[in-house]
């Protein structure tokens, strides 16, 4: 008798507990490339403001430049607020190429296309919130 009762108990438990589980989110992000420039895209996705931009970020992904665009995936995100930051790696060295005085000399951007004044952006400009199911970003690198 207890072990009928248990079951059915267990079962209406496990089903809680499944819907009040945290969801995956899927994010692409489509970049625009100036110019028909070419090389990889190199992106890093930050879900923290102290690490952003120049910390560990949370993940990272490469994509080709095809005809001016670039698009990049992260599956499986929390939900949270997150930033990205992105440039076009023109000569394959896996690095940001900058000038003497520190100015980039390759394509760059972040997201939500946002930008800082005498530097990078602070993460709650770039910000941009991951839900439940698929989002899609764009932004253009400058």
């Amino acid at each position: 008798m207890p072990t009928r009762i248990l079951w059915p108990l267990l079962s209406a438990l496990s089903a809680l507990l499944a819907a009040a589980a945290v969801h995956a989110g899927d994010l692409t992000i489509d970049i625009t490339i100036p110019d028909q420039r070419q090389g990889d895209v190199r992106a890093a996705l930050f879900d923290k403001a102290e690490a952003f931009p120049r910390g560990t970020p949370l993940r990272t992904a490469i994509a080709p430049s095809v005809g001016g665009k670039a698009t990049l995936r992260f599956d499986g995100l929390p939900p949270g607020d997150y930033a990205l930051t992105a440039f076009l790696d023109e000569n394959s060295n896996s690095k940001l190429d900058a000038n003497l005085f520190g100015l980039p000399t390759e394509p760059y951007g972040f997201s939500r296309n946002a930008r800082g004044m005498t530097g990078p952006p602070p993460f709650t400009d770039a910000a941009f919130r991951v839900e439940d199911g698929a989002l899609q970003q764009n932004f253009v690198l400058q």
